[in-house]
Parts: structure tokens; sequence; C-alpha cells
């Protein structure tokens, strides 16, 4: 089985993927992938402010806050449930990983976990 090596866009791990398995992946996890994406939105969006369109979009939007916090409302505090949610953090099984990725010279893919050696880039097939 031959695997390519990827470098995560986010933490920088190198990883390593099957054929099978390979869709175009530049996150190492589900974590990595959500603060990537916030980043490039992030990024985007300054981006977008700074244009006149975005600045006058932001004043509106600004706008209507404001007018919405200026409204008087009666809440019943004692009421108010407060709920607290904890997200177990995944980089205790990635630092397990890093260990365990290469045994004997043979490398493993990152998400289905067969062994197989390393190549730059995957040959081509031959079709017909």
């Amino acid at each position: 089985m031959l695997l390519i090596q990827v470098n995560c866009s986010r933490c920088g791990l190198r990883f390593s993927i099957c054929r099978r398995c390979w869709r175009g992946q530049a996150y190492c996890s589900d974590e990595c992938r959500s603060a990537g994406g916030i980043l490039t939105h992030r990024n985007a969006q300054r981006r977008y402010r700074q244009t006149s369109k975005g600045r006058c979009a932001h004043r509106e939007a600004e706008r209507r806050r404001r007018m919405r916090l200026s409204k008087k409302t009666v809440d019943d505090v004692s009421s108010t449930v407060h709920t607290l949610q904890y997200k177990i953090s995944s980089s205790y099984g990635r630092s397990l990983f890093r260990k365990r990725a290469k045994i004997g010279g043979r490398s493993r893919c990152h998400f289905c976990g067969k062994y197989g050696t390393v190549v730059d880039r995957f040959p081509r097939r031959g079709y017909g």
C-alpha cells in the first residue's frame, strides 16, 4: 500500500494517508479543521470590512445592535437556566499517534490505520 505524507495546515503535524482515504485533506483532525476554518473566515471578514461595502454593512449592523440593546426588557433572573458545556480535547490522542506513526520504517495511514510505504506522490493510474 502506498502512502503520501501531508503537513497539517494548522498545527504542522506531518501525517501519512493512503490513496483510498485521500480526499485532498489539509488538516489532521476535526479540531484543526474547525479552528482552521474559523481562522480563514476571520481573515476573509477582515478583508471584507476594509472595503466600502463592508464598512457600510458593519455600520448598519452596529446600529441595529444598539437599537436592540436600548429596548427595555423584563427578565426573571431566577428562571434563566445556565448550562455548562465541557469539551474534551483530542490532543492526547494525537500525541499518542505521533509516537506510533512509524514502526519498523513503515508508516501508517492516519485515518484507516493500514501500514504502507511512503512515496512523494501517488503514481498515475493507467486507464484503458
